[in-house]
């Protein structure tokens, strides 16, 4: 197929979530279909990230193993998942990137300029040597505005 001319392709989703699927069911059914497609796209030169939609923590190091780039969407508890970026980075942060973790109901919807940027920096301090990309955790359709551009904002004040 060769080149795929994107930045990145996704793969994955809501079904290989811990919190719809046990890492042995994971292991056995997604595992080694998920490893072929990522093998073919890196050999034509594309990254792909990997979709959790839901809980990470069970599965993290089946899907470092199964030839994907990075992992996103890193959902923290506060958003119903279960994501420890910490943890998470400690356990594969050597293996993976790492897309999402911000809690968008507590930044965007309910902010402060605080808690914005106690999030953003705890994120960004979870992989002090890059390969982090932050973003909102999910989907959100509703925030301050104001808070939104003081996210962008403490983001760019990171730097690696």
């Amino acid at each position: 197929m060769g080149k795929i001319e994107v930045d990145i392709m996704e793969n994955g989703g809501g079904s290989a979530s811990s919190t719809v699927i046990s890492p042995s069911m994971y292991e056995e059914f997604c595992l080694p279909y998920d490893k072929q497609i990522h093998t073919a796209l890196r050999a034509g030169g594309t990254k792909t990230v990997y979709h959790l939609c839901g809980g990470h923590m069970p599965l993290l190091e089946l899907v470092a193993q199964n030839n994907a780039d990075g992992i996103e969407t890193l959902t923290p508890p506060g958003m119903g998942a279960d994501c420890n970026m910490t943890e998470a980075a400690k356990r594969v942060g050597y293996k993976l990137f790492f897309i999402g973790g911000f809690d968008q109901n507590a930044g965007f919807e309910n902010g402060t300029k605080k808690n914005i940027e106690e999030q953003v920096h705890a994120l960004f301090k979870a992989k002090p040597n890059g390969g982090y990309i932050c973003s909102p955790s999910d989907h959100f359709f509703t925030g301050d505005p104001e808070n939104i551009k003081y996210f962008v904002d403490v983001c760019k004040s990171c730097k690696y």
